[in-house]
């Protein structure tokens, strides 16, 4: 896939609250190490349920969110200190990040509890990682 076919991919999601951009962000970290990459044609799929749920969360909270960490190449993964398995290079988890992060985290774990997505929760004190690995994942709170 083409950088063009990976955003009009996302954008087919039709996302109320994040554009193709910001689901695509290469991590502020990329601008000093210049590491990450764009996710392979083969992974974009893996975002689409922990995009929707984000957009979700984010209609609910009613307060900026933004996408602060998602797909990390293995380099850039292993540069920022990511977890060695991390679910970011798979393409299937979000950081998100925003001034209500306790808030942002009970909204996702009501969403998870009533069964809208099966995956991990962490809570850190400016963002929320989500993904939807597939089992319950909780930390940080």
């Amino acid at each position: 896939m083409t950088p063009k076919q990976k955003t009009a991919f996302i954008e087919g999601l039709h996302l109320r609250y994040f554009r193709p951009d910001e689901i695509l962000y290469l991590g502020a970290s990329h601008s000093s190490n210049g590491l990450n990459t764009l996710p392979p044609g083969s992974k974009m799929k893996n975002i689409v349920k922990t995009a929707w749920v984000a957009d979700l969360a984010r209609a609910k909270l009613g307060s900026s969110v933004r996408v602060v960490s998602g797909y990390r190449s293995p380099a850039y993964n292993k540069r920022i200190g990511g977890a060695s398995a991390s679910l970011h290079m798979q393409f299937c988890a979000l950081d998100l990040g925003t001034n209500r992060p306790r808030r942002l985290f009970n909204i996702l774990k009501s969403f998870r509890d009533a069964g809208v997505f099966r995956g991990g929760l962490g809570l850190y004190s400016t963002f929320v990682h989500i993904d939807t690995r597939g089992r319950n994942a909780t930390w940080g709170n």
